[in-house]
């Protein structure tokens, strides 16, 4: 073996492995947000009860995942316009002026709130939504034009660069903040009284429910009249 032909396989071992701890990084990265999410989910919607959380928490599993980052994001359609307002201009300037090594990853993120904002302004009429937004994308351009010394131009790279973490990070603020759970709200006639709140799971003999004032109950299937 030539002595090219060893520094060849030598530099291609250096970036296999390199691109393996890229991607253990971002596996790991992925797995620790997922879990933060869960978290702040289970102790927002239990009114930061450790009793009650640990009840809800009962009620999940990492499987449901997909299903309550979405539940929670159409839970309160006011907090996710508003975060959404500067995340999406962020990502867009991300994709137009920011590094290129992750721009499929970004360019998803943008698309995804792009769709969500579009739902949002149809579903509630919140004209001002997308006129907001535009209003913050022109500022991040006028700021562009700064001059690179600029302190503010210096934070706002700095923010581009790291915009796919500043996105999660307006995503856990939802789940800190928002104590509405991720299920539809419902009025639920027993053969005593009529419970208002929230079915976290349907199991075989009994419902799981979260009410108003964050109370944890079980109900038995068969005192369950109607749920609206």
């Amino acid at each position: 073996m030539t002595a090219d032909a060893a520094t060849e396989n030598t530099d291609t071992s250096a970036q296999s492995k390199d691109a393996s701890r890229l991607g253990w990084s971002a596996g790991v990265s992925s797995t620790v947000w997922v879990f933060a999410f869960l978290i702040l989910r289970i102790f927002a919607v239990s009114g930061y009860s450790w009793e009650t959380a640990f009840l809800v928490s009962t009620t999940i599993s990492l499987n449901d995942g997909l299903a309550i980052l979405f539940g929670s994001l159409m839970a309160d359609h006011l907090l996710v316009a508003i975060l959404l307002m500067f995340v999406l201009p962020l990502l867009i300037a991300a994709l137009l002026w920011g590094p290129s090594g992750r721009r499929l990853v970004m360019s998803l993120a943008a698309v995804m709130s792009l769709v969500i904002l579009v739902t949002i302004t149809a579903s509630f009429r919140t004209w001002w939504l997308p006129m907001a937004a535009a209003a913050v994308l022109f500022s991040f351009l006028m700021i562009r034009r700064l001059p690179r010394e600029h302190p503010l131009r210096q934070v706002w790279g700095a923010l581009l660069v790291r915009a796919s973490a500043v996105a999660g990070a307006a995503v856990l603020v939802v789940a800190a903040f928002l104590q509405t759970p991720w299920v539809p709200h419902e009025q639920i006639e027993t053969t005593d009284e009529t419970i208002s709140g929230h079915v976290l799971s349907v199991d075989s003999g009994y419902l799981n429910v979260l009410t108003d004032d964050h109370e944890f109950l079980i109900l038995i299937s068969g005192d369950v009249i109607s749920r609206k």
